[in-house]
C-alpha cells in the first residue's frame, strides 16, 4: 500500500474508476477497468505490471484525460476529465516527435502553445532540459537523424520542460535494444532523484519495475489492482542487490496467477531472473 510521508497531500486520487468498451451490434459491453481506487503522492515513481489486455494503458489514458470513464480522477484535489498540462504522456512510439522540427524546436513547441513567446526564454528552457537528457549537442538535429533511444530522450525532455504534476509513461523503452534500454533506465532514475517529478510507468518487465519504481502495482486480467507494494531496495538496483531475487519471485508469481499461469518466458521477453 502507499505510504504517506511528511504530511503531504496526494497529487493523484483515482476513485471507483470503471471503463467499459462497447462491442457493437447490441452486444454486451466489455468492462476493462473495474472500480479501481488508487492514491499517489508527490515524487513517487509508480511502476505498473500486468498481463496484456488487463487495462494498464487504458488506466493511464483515463488518468491522462484521453478516455471517458465512470468514477473520479483528481489532481491536487481537483477533478479532471480532459487532457491537461498537469499530466503529460510519453508513449512507446518513436514517432511522437514532429519530423519537420529540430530537437530543440520539438521541446519548445508545446511551451509556445502554452503562451511562452520570448525566444531567449524558450531557448533557455530547451537547453536546460536537453542537457538533463544529454542531448544538448544534438539540439539542431531532426528526428530522422536520431536513434530510437535518442528520440525517447527528446520526448522525456519535452515532458520535463512542461513541468507537469505527473508524467505518464506507457512502456517508453519497450522497443529499444537491451543496451539502450538499460542506459535510459539509468538516466531516468537519475532524473527522478534530482528533479521534483512524479511518474507512473507501465512495463511488462519485472526487472525494469524493480530497478525504477519506488512502488510497484500489479493489475489483474479482471481490470483491478491485484498488488500494491512499496519498493524499499536501495537504488541503484541490480539483480545482485540484496532482496532483488525475492521481489522478482513475488511479482513473477503474481503475474503468473494474473495470466492463468503462463510460462516464465512469456512474462517479459528477454528478461533473465538472477538471484
Amino acid at each position: 500500500m502507499t505510504e504517506r510521508t511528511g504530511g503531504q497531500d496526494p497529487v493523484l486520487e483515482v476513485k471507483s474508476l470503471t471503463k467499459t468498451f462497447s462491442n457493437g451490434n447490441g452486444a454486451e459491453a466489455s468492462e476493462i477497468l473495474q472500480g479501481v481506487n488508487f492514491t499517489m503522492y508527490p515524487r513517487e515513481f509508480v511502476c505498473i505490471l500486468g498481463p496484456s489486455g488487463c487495462g494498464k494503458t487504458t488506466f493511464l489514458r483515463c488518468i491522462g484525460g484521453f478516455e471517458s470513464f465512470e468514477g473520479e480522477v483528481l489532481v491536487d484535489g481537483k477533478q479532471v476529465s480532459a487532457p491537461g498540462v498537469d499530466r503529460i504522456m510519453v508513449f512507446q512510439d518513436f514517432n511522437q516527435l514532429l519530423p519537420w522540427k529540430s530537437v530543440e524546436k520539438n521541446v519548445q513547441y508545446p511551451l509556445r502553445i502554452q503562451g511562452i513567446k520570448d525566444r531567449r526564454e524558450l531557448q533557455s528552457i530547451s537547453d536546460q532540459y536537453l542537457k538533463k537528457v544529454e542531448l544538448y549537442p544534438y539540439r539542431k538535429f531532426y528526428p530522422h537523424q536520431l536513434s530510437g533511444g535518442m528520440k525517447q530522450r527528446v520526448a522525456i525532455a519535452k515532458a520535463l520542460a512542461m513541468r507537469p504534476r505527473i508524467i505518464l509513461m506507457d512502456e517508453p523503452f519497450a522497443s529499444l535494444d537491451a543496451i539502450s534500454r538499460n542506459k535510459l533506465q539509468a538516466e531516468l532514475l537519475q532524473i527522478h532523484q534530482r528533479e521534483d517529478i512524479t511518474v507512473i510507468f507501465i512495463t511488462h518487465n519485472i526487472q525494469e519495475a524493480i530497478c525504477l519504481g519506488t512502488r510497484i502495482l500489479v493489475m489483474s486480467k479482471q481490470g483491478d489492482i491485484k498488488m500494491d507494494v512499496p519498493n524499499r531496495l536501495q537504488k541503484p538496483v541490480t539483480p545482485a542487490s540484496e532482496g532483488y531475487g525475492q521481489m522478482w519471485d513475488m511479482f513473477n508469481r503474481a503475474l503468473n496467477e494474473a495470466t492463468d499461469a503462463p510460462s516464465e518466458e512469456t512474462i517479459s521477453s528477454g528478461e533473465r531472473h538472477t538471484k
